[in-house]
């Protein structure tokens, strides 16, 4: 019989899941500290994805989403106050319709 695992901090998965769960707590780390540098208004949005020079955010807010469309400098200037994200050129917003 397999070992039960109670607490997931501590477990590691190989293969594409155990990449799966360092992505997420790479990104859970870095929406912790963009968080400090984030005008309030912005402080729903999530970091979902970095690649290729790009971050992508998603709220589940669309006139939140709007505003960062039009405010992009604002989001990249908090991407830049954190050094892994310091090469950040573009921002994308995406909205999650989906109910939480």
């Amino acid at each position: 019989m397999s070992k039960k695992i109670t607490n997931l901090a501590n477990f590691t998965p190989k293969g594409a899941l155990g990449q799966m769960f360092t992505q997420a707590r790479a990104l859970n780390e870095l929406n912790e500290q963009l968080s400090e540098f984030l005008p309030k208004t912005f402080k729903s949005l999530s970091l979902c994805v970095v690649e290729n020079n790009i971050a992508t955010f998603v709220t589940n807010n669309q006139a939140l989403a709007f505003r960062a469309q039009k405010q992009p400098d604002i989001l990249l200037e908090a991407l830049r106050q954190i050094k892994p994200l310091r090469q950040i050129e573009k921002v994308v917003i995406k909205v999650d319709l989906k109910e939480c």
